[in-house]
């Protein structure tokens, strides 16, 4: 009986146990199959479906005549299924020498992402042949290749600081390509299917697809001709005189539109490794400096506007005049001697413009400072523009009366000073600076286009700017600017050489100085307004010298290209 009732308790623990088994099997079949239904389905989705992306084609950049400045070309990307890849050990070893990356960190890529990773995007032919042969020769799966669209500037480093560049997703980083991102982009597309034991869509497998949308065409208002004279030139001078980085603007005073916008140092936006952010700054619109004696032009239109006198106005200069605790003097000694309004201007007279400025008074001044808008952004499409800088009228010391007529006290940006010398030679009337002409979509049919008469505003009157382009003509037939000269055309313009600020405490370094020149040409109707800024040229540092005759062979260039005819 004893044996009887153990193998009854027995069997009975065992059809308990199965029991438990069998209830705990049911429930968690329930949990899986309806508590967590969707949660599993959707794994599994994530399993089975490819869900490949597809770029658009990214819109070109085109120069003023249609030339191409920024294009897309299409390259193979090389892609990895990684659980599919048996050996991922194996597969690093081989693959790494030809990706040219660390097999270490391709094995923790591989170890880390399941479904899919990038093994090279945009790779070079020689790279996709190479890949190929290997996984043809070791029979390796889950290796695949896709088109993707790359950006290509087929001139290198022209207008470079202007197009910017863009990252592997061809998504803009900085200049135009930035700035026109949402024009230029597009919209992506996308494709659903079923994929096969290799990672690749199963054909007639497509569940959803989304066609891509390429981008936008846009054409600047650069011109790859001038644009590639003014580099030429201003490189020439930065390395003739050993200078720390340079900058041309070259621009149409009527209607905004800049022909050319060149920086040393320049960089190839095709070399994304070559990139910093030294050589990469469009220094011309995001950085600010002291102008100096360009700046004499403006106060000059303020005191011509005023009445408060006129080009042939008399005025005595000692050698220096004493303002509060310090000595102004002009660049060259000379005796006390008497100076016409004109001459102040012509020979860049510091003493001179010091009593324009105290004649004017600070409200005056801050007026015409105001109404040329170097307080403001010039507006210009272009990411990353500086706001000038000056005090507050209130504020103003009497040596901020005193310094800045003579460009000193104040900071701006080289496009500002340009674009207020445009506002003269345009007989008064202001016109915003811009690059975009017009928008072009995929079809050919143009959706946006930026005419000549927007945000104009007048600034002085005709007859005061009339004065003054005769004013700024004379300082380069016989003033500071002689080496401006062009052959058989009228220009005009103004020298600058401004010591610059020191960065981090107040005053001026002793040795290191700002070389600039803007002119207009040719000055009876100006059709361009050039700007020149050398910064810290060695052993000669004058506007004059150093400035001057890169204008003189840009504007010469750049008028017979355009084909405007000579005196």
């Amino acid at each position: 009986m004893n044996i009887i009732h153990r193998v009854e308790r027995r069997l009975i623990a065992l059809l308990v146990i199965i029991f438990m088994c069998i209830v705990g099997i049911s429930g968690r079949l329930f949990f899986v199959q309806a508590v967590s239904a969707a949660k599993y389905e959707k794994e599994a989705e994530r399993q089975r479906l490819c869900v490949i992306e597809i770029p658009p084609e990214r819109g070109r950049i085109l120069d003023r005549n249609g030339n191409e400045l920024a294009v897309s070309v299409m390259m193979d990307t090389i892609y990895a299924t990684p659980y599919l890849i048996e050996d991922r050990e194996g597969f690093a070893k081989k693959i790494a020498p030809i990706l040219k990356v660390d097999e270490h960190e391709l094995l923790n890529k591989l170890l880390k992402q399941g479904n899919f990773t990038y093994l090279a995007r945009k790779a070079d032919s020689q790279t996709v042949q190479e890949i190929k042969k290997a996984v043809q020769e070791n029979r390796i799966k889950g290796i695949g290749f896709l088109k993707e669209s790359k950006r290509y500037y087929p001139n290198q480093s022209l207008g470079s600081h202007v197009l910017g560049f863009v990252g592997m997703d061809n998504k803009g980083l900085s200049g135009l390509e930035i700035y026109y991102d949402n024009v230029l982009y597009g919209k992506p597309g996308r494709i659903e299917a079923e994929r096969d034991a290799n990672g690749k869509p199963i054909p007639q497998s497509i569940q959803h697809s989304y066609k891509a949308v390429d981008g936008s065409n846009i054409r600047i208002s650069i011109d790859r001709e001038i644009q590639y004279e003014s580099e030429v030139e201003l490189a020439a001078a930065v390395q003739k005189y050993k200078a720390k980085s340079g900058s041309v603007i070259v621009m149409n005073p009527k209607n905004g539109e800049i022909y050319a916008m060149a920086n040393v140092p320049s960089f190839d936006p095709n070399q994304l490794n070559t990139i910093n952010n030294i050589n990469s700054r469009n220094i011309a619109i995001t950085d600010l400096y002291e102008p100096g004696s360009t700046m004499k032009a403006v106060i000059a239109c303020g005191a011509l506007e005023e009445g408060l006198c006129n080009p042939l106005t008399q005025f005595y200069l000692e050698p220096t005049i004493q303002i509060g605790p310090k000595s102004i003097k002009d660049a060259h000694s000379r005796p006390a001697e008497n100076f016409t309004f004109s001459k102040i201007i012509q020979e860049s007279s510091n003493v001179g413009i010091v009593k324009v400025g105290l004649m004017m008074g600070r409200s005056k001044i801050d007026k015409y400072l105001e109404k040329f808008g170097f307080r403001c952004k010039t507006g210009v499409d272009f990411p990353g523009e500086a706001k000038g800088y000056y005090p507050k009228v209130d504020n103003w010391s009497q040596m901020s009366l005193a310094n800045i007529p003579f460009g000193q006290g104040i900071s701006t940006t080289q496009l500002r000073m340009a674009e207020a010398f445009a506002t003269i030679a345009n007989d008064g009337v202001s016109a915003r600076p811009h690059f975009l002409l017009d928008v072009t979509d995929p079809r050919g049919r143009v959706t946006q286009s930026i005419t000549a008469a927007q945000e104009e505003k007048r600034v002085v009157d005709p007859k005061t700017c009339e004065e003054m382009k005769s004013i700024l003509e004379n300082a380069v037939l016989d003033g500071t600017g002689t080496q401006a000269k062009v052959l058989n055309y009228r220009v005009g313009g103004k020298t600058g050489t401004a010591q610059k600020a020191k960065v981090n405490s107040r005053g001026y370094e002793k040795d290191k100085y700002v070389a600039s020149f803007i002119g207009m040409a040719p000055v009876q109707d100006p059709r361009l307004i050039i700007s020149v800024v050398i910064d810290e040229p060695q052993e000669n540092i004058y506007g004059g010298s150093v400035a001057a005759p890169v204008f003189s062979k840009i504007a010469e260039f750049t008028l017979r290209y355009l084909k405007i005819p000579p005196q």
